[in-house]
């Protein structure tokens, strides 16, 4: 009664805490205010994992497990964790080893494990978003957090929150009531988990993660030193320091409370790890934003940080790109491949001609295969077009110019440097094969008006009708499921660029060669991510039937001919004006009557070849100037969280639709 009444005391408002529980009682009620206080006591290694194999199986290349661990004791209930773990059954000597966390709305993946296992690392993927466990049977366990929750589906709101309630641990606002801390726990323990199996080096352990799964994985490469090599994906960029945050319309998150940037922020971790790096994802990404990723990484004590960046795409990556991720584990884990360091950058706005100039210097010269020079006039970093420049090699460099539209328009830079591809590595199983080349990315060059302007750089407001002359290589635009005859699809944004925006009143056209019948769609994203603040937003789609032919054709549509997808779109497209992504399908789903139909119906489908060309704006007259939204208003929190949990579902509903398609 005396040691009770004495805890009570030096909890005060906070609470008792089980004797037993992983975490010690608040002191005081003082909660950790910085990143270093807050994982100060808590120690992974020193309660049993208790690991329960929940089956095990073998195929041609490695033993796999079903498992759970204990996660830790909270509030008196034990939490557990479920996993697969891989490696190779055959093998040489201890393994290098991998944590993979996955993203948000997924799962554990055995194919994420088999990924590992397949290249030659006991590889752990741990299912802390509760989910049921990919080919669980009846009675099979799954995550059980216990009296906490760090799941989407029961406690979402506590990604962002620090504030108490029955399913946190303290009491009042603290960030050990937040769900990421939670997570990084149970990612902890996994760490101990692979230290503790007999084919692991303890020594050699790397984490990966995709979306949320990126943020994870950055955190946990800060939080704990047993981590030596990282690679997140699309999640780890923290948030938006304030010389990007007050820029006019870039388009970024709004800020959580104080406390959590000062204890939960990944920006803060990253500023703690001192491994070699690797980012992955892509241009146009809604949840690892380029800007913050580039500006935060630079904060980071390693010596070793690269990036893949995939052009044009949102929250996903090309082969080329993901490849990279493996053969960056090959290098510092196994120490059997030589990673390309990031390739130099550099930009002058003081020219002979006034038109900004950028010169790359690449590493390992003589294993490029292809440069390629980006450059955008857009703040706006999720909706931002990036065009291709010209890029010229002079000697062992590479030299581009960036005409810009105007100098009230800001200047980013950055560039891909591809090469050739002889490691031995193999992908998941719907990217099995190898590339021939994989792609480095340099770092992010940006300028704002008023330098441009000190600069006297000189604009050239060139506007062109033509859109895409021809489609040999797609450069400019980026192609989901593009070997399927029913859902393949290409995207771009150019559109948003000034130079090739819509008259007023035009007629997007398009010349088609389709031998049999078929259908096509253009889709139309207006202003998505809040890129013109105070406008309506929505995504449209209008319909063309084509006659099959041997001959060139040309179907257009204008903006009286777009329909609304579904429930989500409210209002009827006005104009292009404030579109900010323009798609060509070949079906679509959309809602109809409160039901989800597939347009066309089966068995129209359209398989390859597909022939385009001469994309353009026929009709309509140009206004005088373009401006640029002034970014006064900012989307609400309501609609922002509306298109960032579309942004999520649209990308589960992709992975479906691959996964369905092998």
């Amino acid at each position: 009664m005396a040691r009770l009444i004495i805890a009570i005391a030096l909890l005060g408002s906070v609470g008792v805490l089980n004797a037993a529980d992983s975490l010690p009682p608040l002191q005081g009620g003082k909660v950790p205010r910085n990143v270093k206080d807050l994982w100060a006591n808590y120690d992974s290694t020193k309660e049993p994992l208790e690991v329960k194999v929940v089956r095990e199986w073998k195929d041609d290349v490695s033993t796999y497990r079903y498992l759970t661990y204990t996660i830790g004791t909270f509030k008196g209930k034990k939490a557990t964790m479920a996993a697969f773990y891989a490696f190779p059954t055959k093998h040489k000597g201890k393994l290098p080893a991998l944590i993979q966390m996955h993203g948000g709305g997924q799962r554990a993946a055995i194919h994420s494990v088999k990924y590992g296992a397949d290249n030659g690392y006991a590889t752990l993927s741990i299912n802390w978003g509760g989910r049921k466990m990919e080919k669980a049977r009846s009675g099979d366990p799954s995550t059980d957090w216990g009296a906490v929750d760090a799941t989407q589906t029961g406690h979402n709101s506590h990604y962002g929150s620090l504030m108490p309630d029955k399913l946190t641990i303290d009491t009042v606002e603290s960030p050990r009531n937040n769900n990421w801390f939670l997570i990084i726990i149970a990612a902890k323990r996994g760490i101990t988990f692979l230290q503790k199996q007999r084919e692991v080096d303890p020594d050699r352990i790397g984490a990966f993660g995709h979306s949320m799964g990126g943020k994870l994985t950055v955190m946990l490469t800060g939080a704990d030193k047993r981590i030596k090599a990282a690679a997140p994906s699309c999640g780890g960029s923290g948030s938006a320091p304030d010389h990007i945050r007050n820029r006019k319309n870039a388009g970024v998150r709004r800020r959580h409370s104080e406390l959590y940037h000062k204890t939960i922020d990944d920006a803060l971790y990253i500023k703690e790890i001192a491994v070699p790096m690797l980012y992955v994802g892509p241009h146009n990404d809604f949840n690892g934003i380029l800007d913050n990723m580039y500006a935060n990484w630079r904060g980071m004590k390693s010596k070793t940080v690269n990036y893949t960046i995939t052009p044009h795409m949102n929250h996903r990556a090309i082969s080329e790109h993901l490849f990279a991720g493996m053969l960056f584990f090959e290098d510092h884990l196994k120490g059997v491949f030589d990673f390309p360091e990031t390739p130099a950058i550099s930009a002058s706005l003081k020219t002979k001609d006034s038109i900004p100039a950028v010169v790359l210097k690449p590493y390992q010269v003589k294993n490029v295969a292809k440069v390629v020079i980006y450059y955008s006039v857009d703040p706006h970093i999720l909706t931002r077009f990036w065009r291709t420049a010209a890029a010229v090699r002079k000697g062992d460099a590479w030299q581009a110019k960036c005409p810009v539209y105007s100098t009230d328009q800001p200047l980013y830079i950055m560039a891909n440097v591809y090469y050739t591809l002889t490691h031995p590595v193999v992908g998941y199983h719907w990217m099995r094969k190898a590339p021939k080349t994989f792609g480095i990315s340099s770092e992010m060059i940006g300028y704002s008006p008023e330098q441009l302007k000190e600069a006297k750089v000189k604009a050239a407001p060139d506007r062109s009708r033509i859109i895409e002359k021809d489609f040999d290589d797609y450069q400019d635009w980026y192609r989901l499921n593009w070997d399927n005859p029913h859902w393949w699809s290409a995207y771009t944004r150019k559109i948003k660029d000034p130079a090739f925006a819509a008259p007023d009143g035009a007629k997007l056209t398009l010349d088609v060669k389709a031998a049999q019948d078929a259908v096509l769609f253009f889709e139309v994203q207006d202003n998505s991510w809040g890129a013109f603040p105070g406008q309506n937003s929505g995504q449209y789609y209008a319909r063309v039937d084509i006659k099959g032919s041997d001959k060139w054709q040309s179907v257009g549509v204008t903006v009286a001919d777009f329909k609304l997808f579904g429930k989500r779109t409210k209002h009827p497209l006005k104009s292009w004006r404030h579109v900010t992504e323009l798609g060509i399908r070949g079906r679509v789903k959309v809602v109809r009557d409160g039901k989800q139909i597939e347009l066309p119906a089966p068995p129209i489908r359209w398989s390859a070849p597909r022939a385009f060309r001469n994309l353009r704006w026929e009709d309509g007259t140009y206004r005088q100037t373009v401006k640029n939204p002034d970014g006064k208003k900012t989307m609400s929190a309501a609609e922002r969280k509306k298109q960032f949990q579309k942004g999520i579902d649209d990308s589960i509903e992709l992975e479906k639709r691959h996964e369905a398609e092998k």
